[in-house]
């Protein structure tokens, strides 16, 4: 008996849909269309099958994607002891016959559950590099560390909304009231004759911000340059600090430090990029230099946040020739930065470890949906659909980027044009400060293996057993696996076959979801229900 599908919940979770039902999903105005008649009818033929439960379970780890890689080939099956092989599989005997695999995007805006789980894992690696855990030393708890905020110039005046004093807990939700955008008695002019002031007291959400008072008068050229050059001047700003922080630690008389940085880039509604940086101090062991090793007492919070003050101000350069610039474009940090001290526990002017990970975690898995753009990487082909020089703001960006990218030397404009010029990561962090993604997601694939090998074997409490966090070739070892299967697998494509298959996928990945949540905090609740009684006896 296939199991019971609400409909109206399903449309909801389906990206591109609308609900047939009142009050529920992304357009609750919108009739019941024949095409989504058909989106339910393919959905509940799919659960009428006799293969349904096999289907479910063949899509079980891509469930929640929105755009499945699709798979096809062989998978054969190899004894890890004799090397003999067993049996070869086609994929065509599987349900659809490829096999789905979740696509990985970091972005909320392209997949929310692929971007979910890598905002769970930039959590825990941030976390790892404060609080220790997952082979990182716990000694770093101990490590002065800061949390600094570094942005960009001006490139032209913007409109923005200016609260001076923010009362409310929560800033991304701020209803404080703003000062007038650009207030000025005098009423000045551009010289294209364009007003430059704003009385507006912009709303959170107003299409406005960030855009140019006078687009003719915006350095677009020298915008998306810096944000080219943004990955270069954080390379030269952390080795200038960390050069101060050494001759500090020199006077002293104490021995040599580092800095390790975990570091998260977001754009800005202007389109500009700045860095929400983690900084933690480390010692220096000539015998092991890849150890992380706690710093000579001496230098403290204040130390980091002067020689990163100092780094961001006195940093500057020229970047090289341009045709359209023969004398480059001057880059520097803007005005604007702030700089504060990480604690366990927040107090004062202090953050702590849990609300600078979840923050640089958070925005690891944005784009430029600030600016208003989003698109893939551009081609000659496509990129007429997204620049124009005489456009919108986003518009206006991307047509710089590409006009520049003409020469060899700066072709990488033109590679990260859909990006506005910026070409780095969106989450990156120094080699010693953390462990690594792919680690956390060998130990995630472990954990599955070991899940399915002890299925019907439970550990306490009803769950597998969780092996401690190690490499993957111990891990390997450790399991009873006596078969190995090698997949010779092609790319067959992208996305569900059907948008009811994807209704019942994500449907499917969401109770589970909501099973694991409530199953979380039941045992949070006897945990605490334990703890109590305890102290009570």
């Amino acid at each position: 008996m296939p199991p019971q599908l609400d409909i109206a919940s399903a449309l909801a979770l389906a990206s591109g849909t609308t609900s047939p039902v009142s009050g529920v999903g992304a357009n609750t105005e919108a009739p019941f269309t024949h095409e989504l008649r058909q989106h339910v009818r393919t959905a509940l033929e799919r659960a009428a099958r006799s293969d349904y439960s096999a289907w479910l379970g063949h899509v079980e780890s891509a469930a929640a994607c929105t755009r499945p890689v699709l798979l096809r080939g062989n998978l054969a099956t190899v004894d890890t002891r004799t090397g003999e092989l067993l049996s070869v599989r086609h994929t065509s005997t599987l349900p659809d016959g490829v096999i789905y695999k979740a696509c990985g995007n970091r972005r909320h805006a392209v997949c929310p559950a692929c971007a979910t789980t890598y905002q769970h894992d930039a959590y825990h690696l941030v976390r790892a590099g404060l609080v220790g855990g997952k082979t990182v030393p716990d000694t770093v708890r101990t490590h002065p560390a800061v949390f600094a905020t570094l942005t960009a110039p001006s490139f032209g005046l913007v409109h923005t909304r200016d609260v001076r004093h923010c009362s409310c807990r929560n800033k991304t939700r701020c209803t404080c009231r703003p000062s007038p955008c650009h207030a000025r008695r005098d009423n000045p002019v551009c010289p294209h004759g364009r007003p430059l002031t704003c009385w507006q007291r912009h709303s959170p959400g107003d299409e406005q911000l960030g855009r140019p008072l006078c687009s003719d008068c915006y350095d677009y050229a020298h915008h998306v340059v810096w944000n080219h050059q943004a990955g270069e001047l954080w390379r030269r700003t952390k080795q200038y600090a960390e050069r101060h922080l050494n001759q500090l630690a020199r006077r002293l008389g104490l021995s040599r430090v580092r800095l390790s940085h975990g570091k998260a880039a977001e754009y800005q509604a202007r389109g500009a990029v700045h860095f929400h940086i983690l900084l933690r101090l480390d010692g220096v062991d000539p015998d092991r230099p890849d150890a992380i090793v706690p710093p000579p007492p001496g230098i403290t919070t204040d130390d980091i946040t002067a020689a990163v003050t100092q780094a961001a101000t006195a940093i500057t350069y020229v970047t090289p020739a341009h045709p359209d610039q023969p004398e480059g474009w001057h880059i520097a940090w803007g005005h604007q930065h702030e700089i504060r001290p990480i604690t366990l526990s927040a107090s004062g002017d202090a953050l702590d470890d849990q609300a600078v990970a979840a923050y640089l975690a958070k925005y690891s898995t944005k784009g430029t949906e600030a600016t208003g753009h989003t698109s893939r990487r551009l081609t000659a082909e496509t990129i007429g659909l997204y620049a124009n020089p005489e456009g919108t703001h986003p518009e206006r960006l991307i047509a710089a980027a590409w006009s520049l990218g003409h020469p060899p030397e700066w072709r990488g404009l033109r590679r990260w044009a859909h990006m506005l010029g910026f070409g780095g990561h969106f989450l990156t962090k120094a080699r010693r400060y953390s462990i690594t993604f792919g680690s956390i997601r060998e130990q995630r694939a472990a954990y599955r293996r070991a899940h399915a090998l002890n299925r019907g074997h439970p550990g306490p409490e009803g769950h597998p057993e969780a092996a401690p966090f190690q490499r993957q070739a111990i891990l390997d070892s450790k399991t009873e696996e006596t078969t190995l299967v090698i997949g010779f697998l092609t790319y067959a494509g992208t996305g569900w076959h059907t948008i009811g298959d994807q209704l019942l996928a994500n449907t499917a990945a969401a109770q589970a979801r909501e099973r694991t949540r409530a199953g979380r905090e039941e045992l949070a609740h006897q945990q605490a229900c334990s703890s109590s009684a305890s102290l009570a006896a």
